[in-house]
């Protein structure tokens, strides 16, 4: 299982050499880094992304969730530093773009980051300070601690829990429950209430519809993204030592069983819709 780790530090300088020793935890197999930034917060409280990685499908999905991470801690003052930025910059925009927190709050929700872990690190990220925002897998939490509080970072973990499938599947069981009462109400109505009930059905067919479409979308992207982090995994596996070795071989079958079932979850849903679209 992934997490969330933000680190929080005094200054961009701090950072920036925070940023440099999570890679090098990376390259020496101790984590698995998904995706990351460096952000800033300015005097003005805005807060801005500096630089980021986030290359390849799994960060393109990654990077998309850091963004609205750090849309979120920033408000509506989160500001995208251009190309630079990538998927994560892209993140935080769509969260703009909308002008509002709510979009935000409930992406956030879905994976498994609450309020409360907004305001734990809100309560450090303070006007002038710097933080690195990155979804990893670790063998162990002492590498990645020793090394941020070394450079003077404080570390927050949040693990990442997806529950958007769950809720998918309670909009298809609630739509499905609706256009079954529909139905049966239809077939006893005559004259403009039947008309009226007709268009209630289509309505209620034109959602099921949409929500078939979430799920091929969410199947599609559910499997490029499990091929890139269990390649990742294999690649640290590779890598590391042997006690954080056996770690991540355990972590790699969890996160594949966990895609697999999801996955197969979503794909059952889809095959019920499309009995009740017929």
């Amino acid at each position: 299982m992934s997490k969330f780790v933000v680190t929080v530090f005094d200054n961009e300088k701090a950072a920036y050499e925070g940023s440099k020793a999570m890679l090098q935890l990376d390259g020496e197999g101790s984590i698995a880094l998904y995706a990351g930034a460096i952000i800033t917060k300015g005097a003005d409280g805005t807060v801005e992304i500096k630089d980021a990685v986030d290359e390849g499908p799994i960060g393109t999905a990654t990077g998309m969730l850091l963004g609205t991470l750090i849309g979120a801690l920033g408000g509506a003052g989160a500001v995208a530093a251009g190309a630079a930025a990538g998927a994560v910059g892209a993140g935080a925009a769509v969260g703009l773009a909308g002008g509002t927190l709510t979009g935000w709050y409930s992406d956030l929700y879905n994976v498994g980051v609450d309020g409360e872990f907004l305001s734990d690190v809100g309560a450090l990220m303070l006007p002038g300070t710097s933080a690195v925002v990155a979804e990893v897998t670790e063998g162990w939490t002492t590498p990645l601690d020793s090394r941020m509080e070394k450079l003077g970072g404080v570390v927050f973990r949040r693990y990442r829990i997806d529950v958007e499938d769950n809720q998918i599947a309670r909009d298809i069981e609630a739509t499905n429950r609706e256009l079954d009462e529909l139905d049966a109400e239809w077939d006893q109505a005559v004259g403009e209430a039947k008309n009226k009930l007709q268009a209630k059905r289509d309505a209620a067919k034109a959602k099921l519809a949409a929500l078939k479409d979430k799920v091929d979308n969410k199947v599609a992207s559910l499997k490029e993204e499990s091929d890139a982090k269990l390649q990742k995994l294999s690649d640290q596996i590779g890598a590391a030592k042997d006690d954080v070795k056996a770690k991540f071989e355990t972590q790699k079958e969890q996160m594949k069983a966990d895609y697999d079932e999801r996955i197969g979850n979503l794909k059952e849903a889809g095959k019920n819709l499309e009995k009740a679209l017929t």
